[in-house]
């Protein structure tokens, strides 16, 4: 093994992934279509940070949510609300600042509302998930500051199938007794193609080395005379999920057109109040189609869903809020050469009714034009991208909320970049990029940051709005360095986001005589948060113990602070670490990980600091060929010594560790 020298240099300055590769694959980055754009290109030549998570390697980070199938992406961590509800967070951002789309349009859930409402997506049935940061994320809205999740599941094929297939995926978690199966069946049918999918998931309490509540929480709120502290599982985090969908499209020489519908109901518990059941459904249909070669454009691409979201929040069985969410989102996509261009529209309503609802009903609209500029100049990659946004939200009358209102705002945004190869890539030695993004973004606050005023029972505490909110604006920078070979790759990237007007939620230290719960407010800072990121890998080249051996590392490190009144921002992501070794040969693969997550002291008022802690994780699979069809048997053991760990992110981190020892058990058929 023998390490460039140049290399070596590079690397003690680099620090900053885009994707992982998966064993199975050489040790290239995969072409993408950034977001479903017309024209592939790979994710290491990509101007922005994109990660791809597909294929195998997407099969071994499958959890029971989207926001903890990621969090080991680096840059990437997730909100935590039990074993049930978790969304993406990407460099410290979270909730209305992380776009999440299916198929490249909005989720209308709602999910960014709170964080023990769940994304209405099981990964079981997930074919690939995109990561997006940097120029490109502007073509989705001013609510992808923090970057775009984009979740596919290629309902509506864009091209006949080379043959038809079936997938089953039975599989099995022992740390909650969690059951789930999914299929996928995919047929040509004469100029047509089918899509049917249906996964069904149950889980019980999931089980936890210790004690649920922390030394600090039980030294602050003792429980009552009689009562026991709960320990070994943490109640009511029991899940119920089914999902099942159907899409058709008819490819044709130049393009496609197809439609699709899906439906998800989910029931779970929520760990911070015992007695409250989330009964949750979705219905969906979605529709795209695309031309390529008309109208003197080189494609033109239309996406559009519409979305009936309901959830009942059920306290010792009677119903005390129903969430409803009424929605449709449609764009229009054009590209020609090296100009997308496009326009995008969102309406919703939003309502909240019950005794217990801390949110007026809301109608929340937008309208936006965008265009994205890429183009190549040798070694030079300039970019530039603007999108202009027009939203309003409309608060209801309530007798509980007070007259209604109506908020209109204006949001420009903007991009620059230049991406520059530093040298000619040659077969024997190291490709070198660096890379350079400017943004300036305004988000228009959304419905709860303004309209919020009242107890919120699932996560604890009382949220307060202010209607008097501006935009929210950002100027972000973000260098990177990249260096890639046969062998290895590195890449890194440095960050910084200064906010006029951001808006927080942070506790008072004061508490609502009425409901008795912690007051939280909403509240417009002055704000930077800054970070880096590292990912390096390395491919041993020499065959070893008749297989092949692969090496990575990651970490992430990112800080938020509060210029207006001190300090740190309110749960902010501690600093990170992944060292791991993978090892294939012909019968078998394997795969050995260690995660440290350092302790985070940095912390906003009134918020509890939180301990440090280390994970080992094992995995491995046995490929298994047929005469019928392709099966894989996988194992994978998680959080291997049981370490107690909690996630500092999440609202109820004191009340509701991350799960202990898991062996997961699963099998895979490809027929």
């Amino acid at each position: 093994m023998k390490l460039n020298k140049g290399f070596l240099v590079g690397l003690v300055f680099c620090f900053a992934p885009e994707r992982a590769i998966s064993a199975e694959q050489d040790f290239q980055v995969d072409e993408i279509s950034v977001l479903g754009q017309t024209g592939k290109r790979s994710a290491f030549d990509s101007l922005p940070s994109v990660t791809k998570v597909s294929g195998t390697e997407l099969d071994r980070k499958r959890k029971s949510t989207l926001g903890e199938t990621l969090s080991r992406e680096a840059g990437v961590s997730a909100t935590f609300f039990g074993p049930n509800a978790s969304r993406p967070v990407i460099r410290g951002l979270d909730g209305d600042r992380v776009r999440m789309l299916e198929n490249g349009v909005g989720l209308l859930d709602a999910s960014s509302a709170s964080p023990d409402h769940a994304v209405a997506i099981d990964p079981l049935l997930v074919d690939s998930i995109e990561i997006l940061r940097g120029p490109s994320a502007l073509l989705y809205g001013s609510s992808a500051v923090g970057g775009v999740v984009n979740v596919r599941t290629n309902r509506i094929a864009e091209a006949r199938l080379d043959a038809g297939r079936f997938d089953l995926n039975p599989a099995y978690n022992s740390v909650d007794q969690g059951k789930s199966f999914g299929a996928v069946a995919r047929q040509n049918l004469g100029d047509f193609v089918l899509h049917v999918d249906a996964s069904i998931r149950s889980n019980e309490n999931y089980a936890i080395p210790g004690l649920a509540r922390t030394l600090a929480e039980r030294d602050a709120n003792p429980l009552a005379p009689g009562e026991e502290e709960e320990s070994g599982t943490v109640g009511n985090s029991t899940n119920r999920t089914s999902q099942a969908a159907i899409g058709i499209s008819r490819p044709f020489e130049n393009g496609f057109v197809g439609a699709a519908v899906s439906g998800y109901l989910s029931e779970y518990g929520t760990v911070a109040e015992k007695s409250v059941i989330i009964d949750m459904d979705r219905v969906r249909l979605d529709a795209a189609g695309e031309v390529r070669g008309t109208l003197g454009l080189d494609s033109i691409r239309f996406k559009s869903a519409l979305s009936k979201y309901e959830h009942a929040e059920i306290e010792d069985g009677e119903v005390g809020t129903i969430f409803r969410n009424r929605g449709v989102e449609s764009r229009i996509d054009a590209k020609k050469g090296s100009f997308v261009f496009g326009a995008q529209h969102q309406y919703f309503r939003l309502s909240a009714v019950g005794d217990e609802a801390f949110l007026p009903t809301t109608k929340n609209s937008s309208l936006a034009g965008f265009g994205l500029w890429e183009e190549s100049y040798g070694r030079v990659k300039p970019s530039f991208g603007l999108r202009l946004d027009s939203a309003g939200v409309e608060s209801e009358t309530s007798d509980v909320f007070g007259a209604g209102s109506n908020k209109m705002f204006f949001a420009p945004s903007a991009s620059l970049g230049v991406q520059v190869a530093l040298n000619e890539p040659v077969a024997s030695g190291p490709a070198w990029t660096v890379g350079l993004n400017s943004t300036y973004t305004e988000r228009a606050p959304n419905y709860q940051e303004l309209f919020a005023n009242g107890a919120h029972l699932a996560t604890g505490i009382f949220e307060r709005g202010n209607s008097a909110f501006s935009t929210e604006k950002n100027v972000g920078l973000e260098a990177s360095l990249k260096v890639k070979d046969q062998a290895q790759e590195a890449r890194f990237s440095m960050f910084l986001q200064d906010f006029r007007n951001y808006i927080a939620l942070s506790p008072t230290g004061t508490t609502d005589a009425g409901s008795g719960l912690e007051i939280y407010d909403f509240n417009q800072v002055r704000a930077r948060l800054f970070g880096a990121e590292f990912e390096y890998r390395y491919r041993l080249q020499e065959v070893l113990f008749s297989g092949n051996w692969d090496f990575d590392f990651k970490a992430d490190w990112v800080r938020g602070l509060d210029l207006t009144n001190g300090g740190a921002l309110p749960r902010m992501v501690p600093i990170r670490g992944t060292l791991g070794v993978n090892y294939r040969n012909q019968t078998f693969s394997a795969g050995l990980e260690y995660q440290r997550t350092e302790g985070q002291n940095q912390v906003a008022a009134n918020e509890r600091a939180t301990r440090g802690y280390n994970f080992v994780n094992f995995s491995g699979e046995v490929p298994i060929t047929t005469s019928f069809g392709l099966f894989r048997a996988l194992l994978r053991v998680n959080n291997l010594f049981d370490v107690e760990a909690r996630n500092h992110i999440s609202f109820v981190k004191e009340i509701a560790p991350l799960p202990g020892r898991n062996v997961f058990v699963g099998l895979q058929a490809a027929i």
